[in-house]
């Protein structure tokens, strides 16, 4: 077992928090990331092909492109990261949701928490 390895089952949980949230498109989705990684909100983020959402808004059925991104941190910072990525939003009502996550890999939970500490 690797120092990393070892070092995250010593009494130290596995858990990180994973934010999804999508955006009008791939450039805005790439400044959130960038923003959320210098303030140190985040430790990395995936961001997903384009995805074409359907949903009623204002009495009204829409069909629009958006761009998927999954941020992932610690839970000490999932609620911070959650309200920076909706005020950095152009949406009046973003989709911004925590998602229930269990357990992580004890190396890459070491991981994000020392890249959001």
């Amino acid at each position: 077992m690797s120092w990393v390895v070892t070092m995250a089952h010593k009494g130290a949980k596995n858990d990180i928090a994973l934010i999804y949230a999508v955006f009008p498109t791939a450039g805005e989705g790439h400044d959130v990331c960038r923003k959320l990684l210098s303030e140190g909100l985040i430790a990395c983020a995936n961001r997903f092909p384009m995805v074409i959402s359907h949903f009623r808004w204002e009495g009204e059925i829409e069909a629009k492109e958006e761009h998927p991104v999954l941020f992932k941190t610690s839970p000490a910072k999932a609620e911070a990261a959650m309200q920076r990525i909706a005020a950095l939003h152009r949406y009046k009502v973003p989709a911004v949701l925590r998602l229930s996550n269990e357990e992580a890999f004890p190396a890459y939970a070491a991981w994000v928490a020392s890249e959001t500490a």
